[in-house]
């Protein structure tokens, strides 16, 4: 059994190593909808999920959404660590993502990926393309 605590962000210190792993993992920078002060202001909001995955005290996987409208949730960023994929962690963790935005009344999750089978394993469903990624869609 995998040792694998799920949390949300709580800290600025929390963030900043969460986004350390997505920027490091995602090949992504600093940009206005997805860099820090974005996340920054998402988090001192409260609103959006942001979460993360630890195990053996490493933070190794990150799921973390943005609110589209009250009942709309558009992921960000979903990282795993390179050391850390196949082991069902990232999946779990988008569990416990779907989880707390189903307390928060969101109707339903939507992002974009070039991933082509992962999210569909994990119940969501491609509603069409643009820019040769798909765009998917799970109602909650």
């Amino acid at each position: 059994m995998i040792d694998l605590v799920m949390k949300k962000v709580e800290t600025e210190a929390e963030l900043i190593t969460v986004l350390e792993l997505c920027y490091r993992v995602l090949g992504i920078r600093d940009d206005e909808l997805y860099g820090y002060d974005a996340w920054y202001k998402r988090l001192q909001d409260g609103n959006e999920p942001l979460v993360y995955a630890v195990k053996d005290e490493k933070i190794v996987s990150a799921v973390l959404g943005r609110s589209e409208n009250s009942e709309s949730l558009v992921i960000g960023f979903v990282a795993c660590d390179e050391n850390f994929r196949r082991q069902g962690i990232t999946k779990k963790l988008l569990g416990y993502f779907e989880e707390l935005a189903r307390k928060q009344k969101y109707k339903y999750i939507t992002l974009g990926s070039k991933e082509d089978t992962f999210y569909e394993n994990c119940g969501y469903k491609v509603i069409f393309q643009i820019h040769d990624q798909n765009i998917y869609q799970k109602l909650l």
